[in-house]
């Protein structure tokens, strides 16, 4: 009898390695001064919020995927979503001390980061079911 694998069913180390890729990813979008995405088109004004709930909703998802169940349920997922939030927060501010970067501190962008979150968390649980 074979085993037959979904896409959710990988192992778990192979789930740590693709979050820790995308978490290394996310960082290097967030931190790199702002001229480096110079002439990269905006399609609409409001693009950047769509990012950031894109960017912390898929960042949510991949660490609640790679984490066992009893890890974030409980009390437990209402602080994986404080630790998160608080790192999307966290990373509005530090922003805001990149040399050479236009990027500012917005509220806009903490309420997406806060959102995508969320999101991303109940789109998995929804999925690991």
């Amino acid at each position: 009898m074979s085993v037959r694998w979904t896409w959710l069913d990988w192992p778990a180390g192979l789930r740590w390695v693709l979050t820790a890729a995308y978490f290394a990813l996310v960082n290097w979008l967030l931190f790199t001064p702002s001229r480096t995405f110079r002439n990269v088109p905006l399609f609409f004004p409001q693009e950047d919020k769509i990012a950031h709930l894109a960017i912390f909703g898929t960042l949510a998802a991949l660490i609640r995927w790679s984490m066992p169940d009893r890890w974030v349920k409980g009390w437990r997922g209402g602080a994986f979503i404080v630790v998160l939030a608080a790192y999307g927060a966290s990373t509005e501010c530090i922003q805001a001390l990149i040399p050479h970067s236009t990027r500012l501190f917005e509220w806009g962008d903490i309420a997406m980061d806060f959102t995508g979150v969320v999101l991303g968390m109940v789109i998995c649980g929804w999925f690991r079911k």
